[in-house]
């Protein structure tokens, strides 16, 4: 029997907790945003998808998908009042970590009816706000996916107080979260109409039969007519599972035909993944003693592990969030169990602070709690690089079509056009190997040329000239930025890895005379492009002074290469490289004076020799040329600018 006494101090202490997590949380995934280190285009398109709803409009340029045509998750509609009120992108993220915050409170609850005492309960509450899982969710951006753990809780709370109206509210909240929750309530469904036969048909209809109909009829509804409406193509899912086949009925006939395509599957995703390992090792192993929450949990796990994106094996995203609510659920019951099982009556003691210090050993093997401490621990030494880059950003107006960088969507999608660099860059649709068609030149095009998310070989994003599988050429990286931007002309403002292009729309750009500037070019690549002369604007210069450095380059006819700038300040043994990035992308011919300035805050008093390197970086992730030393692929030898004197 539960006291009100109890039940009251219980709630105070897993409440209290549940709020610290909820403000580590959200502090710690806010610094990321603000510092620049989101990764993906996932919360932009969303911000920027329900800021255009509220606008009378529905185009959500940034993927190119409309609203629902990414995934079916009509959850987020209800995020719109949210965003019309505080109107900041983060707004998203606080009300994610906010439900997953609750789920605390929810699974004490949830103990407390399956007989734990109180002491017992807050241990299996706090359990799953302590999970790595929980956490990676937390700060891994927004994804309405990530709202499934606490809706699944709420949703089995219902169940359990026998309050068939919340159930059915928690069950339609988990549908609208994702179209692939669907196949996972129809089984859920189908297992509990059969576990739990000694109940009245009618009775088991109401509770699941009639629901997982819902679930079935929601389900084709989305993958026949929804996603088909809306996607036409532009994301190709099913891509996904190309190694296991070529179409969804192809699929199904390997795995009765070839089922070593979907063991070799297996195995790699569990061999070199840690997404099932990362939720199994915080509960001790223990959702294993309850197979019908691994059943139920099979439809996702399956589509994540049978995915060739390694992403999907990995705890470290939001992939686990259905699955985290599956496991607690199952190491609660399985605790619960231990006493019809007959194991001694001092275990369902123990156990509770047993999980509680696995998942606080799990937080350290997977590194969540060593990440939160060192983004908390650098967010002062951080301020003035926030200030240099949302003082490059606040240049741009909101009425303004942009193309950015990816951890620079978000902060510019509440904007009618907003387009993903990294598109531009790949030459081709997501997960598609259908061509991307860029967007008409925008009024502004942001680059960080140190961002390696945008710039990211490993993913496909940056890349030299390439084939496709059906024998296509793809340019390189390189050259579809520039193909992009000829179009129209631009100025620039370059300042260390930062470049800012703002369309003239056709009016000429600052240009020079060969002529004036000496009778040999420094050097000359693939004959079309020729770097006539590159020098320093100042000679000495004091902290926060910035070293002006011109380039004068002549473009004759389409280049072939496109040549990276790095800039080599040494000082006896030591030296560093600071990147400028490709050098005036935006021309198309014609002599051109460039201007780089560089901020010298970093460096130490006294006289550095300085160099131009030239590079073509198509060839190799530019991250690996910024190393000390000379890096490889360089198109001349490098360029002396003399002596740079450094004062107090």
């Amino acid at each position: 029997m539960i006291k009100d006494n109890e039940r009251t101090r219980g709630n105070v202490v897993i409440t209290t907790v549940a709020l610290i997590f909820f403000l580590v949380w959200t502090w710690t995934s806010y610094a990321r945003w603000a510092d620049f280190q989101y990764r993906s285009f996932d919360l932009a398109y969303y911000v920027q998808a329900i800021w255009q709803l509220i606008h009378g409009r529905f185009d959500v340029s940034v993927e190119n998908v409309p609203l629902l045509g990414n995934h079916v998750e009509p959850i987020v509609f209800l995020f719109a009042p949210l965003l019309a009120i505080f109107r900041h992108p983060m707004v998203f993220v606080a009300a994610q970590n906010a439900l997953l915050g609750s789920m605390g409170p929810v699974g004490y609850s949830i103990a407390r009816r399956l007989g734990f005492d109180n002491k017992q309960a807050c241990l299996l509450g706090v359990a799953i706000l302590l999970a790595p899982a929980t956490g990676f969710i937390a700060l891994h951006e927004f994804h309405p996916e990530a709202l499934t753990a606490p809706f699944l809780l709420l949703m089995l709370q219902a169940r359990m107080t026998k309050s068939l109206g919340r159930h059915w509210l928690w069950f339609a909240a988990v549908l609208a979260c994702k179209e692939n929750m669907a196949p996972l309530l129809v089984v859920y469904c189908a297992t509990f109409f059969i576990l739990e036969r000694d109940r009245t048909l009618a009775e088991r209809c109401r509770w699941y039969a009639w629901p997982m109909s819902v679930a079935i009829l929601w389900f084709v509804i989305c993958v026949r007519v929804i996603t088909p409406a809306l996607n036409s193509g532009n994301i190709d899912y099913l891509g996904l599972y190309d190694r296991l086949g070529t179409s969804a009925g192809n699929i199904l006939v390997n795995a009765f035909a070839r089922p070593q395509l979907i063991g070799q599957a297996l195995l790699e995703s569990l061999t070199h993944g840690n997404l099932v390992w990362g939720l199994l090792f915080p509960f001790l192993c223990l959702p294993l003693l309850r197979p019908r929450w691994i059943l139920i949990a099979t439809p996702i796990l399956m589509q994540h592990l049978l995915s060739w994106r390694s992403s999907e094996w990995m705890i470290h995203l939001h992939y686990g969030a259905p699955l985290l609510a599956l496991c607690w659920i199952a190491s609660v019951e399985a605790i619960a169990a231990f006493d019809r099982w007959k194991l001694p009556p001092l275990l369902p003691r123990i156990v509770p602070w047993l999980i509680v210090v696995a998942c606080v050993i799990a937080q350290f093997w997977l590194g969540l709690l060593s990440g939160i401490v060192s983004k908390n621990a650098d967010w002062v030494e951080g301020g003035a690089e926030r200030a240099r880059k949302n003082a490059f950003i606040a240049q741009i107006p909101a009425t303004s079509s942009v193309v950015a960088p990816l951890p620079y969507l978000s902060h510019l999608a509440m904007r009618e056009k907003l387009y993903s660099l990294h598109y531009i860059l790949k030459g081709l649709k997501t997960l598609s190997q259908s061509l991307y068609e860029p967007p008409r030149p925008t009024d502004f095009v942001l680059i960080d040329y140190r961002d390696t998310a945008t710039f990211d070989p490993s993913a496909g994003f940056y890349h030299p000239t390439m084939k496709t599988v059906d024998g296509r050429i793809i340019p390189s990286s390189d050259r579809l930025l520039h193909d992009f931007l000829k179009r129209t002309t631009w100025t620039a403002e370059s300042k260390d890895e930062l470049t800012l292009l703002r369309n003239t729309g056709g009016a000429k750009t600052e240009a020079t005379s060969k002529e004036s500037l000496g009778e040999a070019p420094v050097f000359t690549v693939g004959g079309a492009t020729q770097l006539l002369g590159v020098e320093t604007g100042n000679k000495t210069i004091s902290a926060p002074q910035l070293l002006e450095i011109r380039l004068h380059w002549m473009f004759q006819g389409e280049p072939e290469v496109f040549p990276w700038m790095l800039l080599r300040l040494s000082r006896g043994e030591k030296s560093a490289l600071v990147l400028k990035g490709l050098c005036a992308p935006e021309v198309a011919e014609g002599t051109h004076l460039e201007n780089w300035t560089v901020t010298t805050t970093g460096l130490l008093p006294g006289d550095y020799v300085l160099e131009a390197l030239f590079l073509d970086n198509s060839k190799q992730a530019w991250s690996q040329t910024t190393d000390n030393g000379q890096p490889s692929n360089l198109l001349a030898p490098p360029v002396s600018l003399g002596h740079l004197k450094v004062e107090k």
